[in-house]
């Protein structure tokens, strides 16, 4: 069962979407609009990672494209990396612009 969301999982996940879509990031495209993905993992059928298992996605990347992760998982890994790893580059990245300020 999801948990309500607590301001500093709000704070965590607005401030991952102010990232832009990881995917367009990765083609040259850096700041698009971003909406969050909660990765699958081992969460099972029906179930989301926590707040803090978001990486964010464009609509094109995220449900509404032939790369979209929702319409071909399988593409989009081979594409732009398993969901692991664009986690911790997301985290990486928001390590890196919160050390800007």
């Amino acid at each position: 069962k999801m948990t309500a969301k607590t301001k500093k999982d709000k704070e965590h996940m607005s401030q991952v979407a102010e990232l832009g879509c990881i995917a367009c990031n990765k083609l040259g495209f850096p700041g698009s609009p971003a909406q969050l993905h909660h990765i699958k993992n081992n969460t099972g059928v029906g179930r989301k990672s926590s707040h803090y298992e978001v990486i964010p996605l464009c609509y094109y990347h995220h449900l509404g494209g032939d790369d979209a992760y929702h319409y071909s998982p399988k593409r989009f890994t081979e594409k732009f990396g398993s969901q692991e790893d664009l986690l911790k580059e997301t985290l990486e990245l928001l390590k890196n612009s919160r050390d800007k300020f």
